[in-house]
């Protein structure tokens, strides 16, 4: 693994405690002094207010407000640090796909278990900070690269097809991760309510064999089909777009075109949508800038896992 390989994947992790906290990441590489001397200060006191603001009542929710923002810009600002432009895509994509999950997980395991928030939080800032800590260290070519360059860079098309299809699965995942993220934070500003196409899609597919959903079961089912397909988009993303060269942001921008555009062709076939000409241009715009981000986030992911 080359220097710069090493440097995106630690990006990727980076982006993801800053998904869990605003400014761990960026506190983590500040204390090593990769931001400056005012920031090696500065940027651990803010880190150390966010985790205490965290466990108050009145902390809003990640994906809700400005709070998003920061932590994309965060996110892309660590990834700079340790990789450069692709380490910002990679750092920004990763952020924006942990905030909504790692908000949902923690809210789940807190009505499920009936544990008090603060016993959840206080684990999940242990495990971000550790992995900030981790993974804001600068690589070294005896530890983290090997002596020869036969493996430099990306070489998904050498592990032939199948490998680039399990890298765009994972990678389809941490896209809709962050569409979903997004999604999240556009409603919570307009006060639209999120899409039920995917549950609707699943009861077709179940009532196919025989499967009736109950009304308690509708959002899982409906959180669970947008998951797996988006999912599923990945593994196209991989044999097609992923092999040969870094996918960079251009071919995660016509992928997520594409994928918008099958949805467009779909969901009407289906009767689960009305025909494209027959929708809002906003909801139009609203629908494929998802997509776009969508998109992005999985091309980036892919760098990531691919490097």
């Amino acid at each position: 693994m080359s220097l710069e390989a090493a440097g995106v994947r630690r990006a990727a992790v980076l982006g993801t405690a800053t998904g869990a906290r605003t400014f761990l990441a960026p506190a983590a590489l500040a204390l090593r002094g990769r931001l400056g001397k005012v920031a090696r200060y500065a940027v651990p006191v803010l880190a150390a207010g966010e985790i205490v603001g965290d466990k108050l009542p009145m902390a809003p929710p990640r994906v809700e407000g400005p709070g998003l923002v920061a932590r994309v810009v965060s996110g892309a600002v660590s990834g700079r640090v340790s990789a450069g432009a692709r380490g910002a895509r990679v750092g920004a994509a990763f952020a924006l796909a942990a905030t909504y999950p790692s908000q949902a997980l923690r809210g789940a395991i807190v009505s499920r278990t009936g544990a008090p928030d603060i016993a959840i939080a206080v684990p999940e800032d242990l495990l971000a900070a550790s992995a900030a800590a981790a993974a804001s260290t600068e690589p070294r070519p005896d530890v983290d690269g090997p002596k020869s360059d036969d493996i430099r860079g990306f070489s998904a098309h050498q592990r032939g097809m199948l490998a680039a299809a399990g890298l765009g699965l994972v990678a389809g995942a941490v896209g809709t991760a962050a569409m979903t993220s997004a999604q999240k934070w556009v409603y919570g500003f307009t006060g639209a309510e999120g899409s039920e196409a995917p549950r609707e899609v699943g009861e077709k597919i179940l009532g196919h064999f025989g499967v009736k959903v109950r009304k308690e079961q509708r959002p899982a089912l409906n959180t669970a089909t947008h998951a797996l397909y988006g999912t599923s988009w990945g593994l196209l993303f991989g044999v097609v777009w992923g092999r040969g060269r870094p996918p960079g942001p251009d071919k995660g921008a016509v992928f997520g075109l594409n994928v918008w555009l099958a949805s467009l062709v779909e969901l009407p076939a289906l009767g689960i949508a009305t025909p494209p000409w027959k929708q809002s241009p906003v909801a139009l715009a609203q629908d494929l800038g998802f997509h776009l981000v969508y998109g992005a986030a999985t091309a980036a992911a892919y760098e990531a896992f691919s490097a």
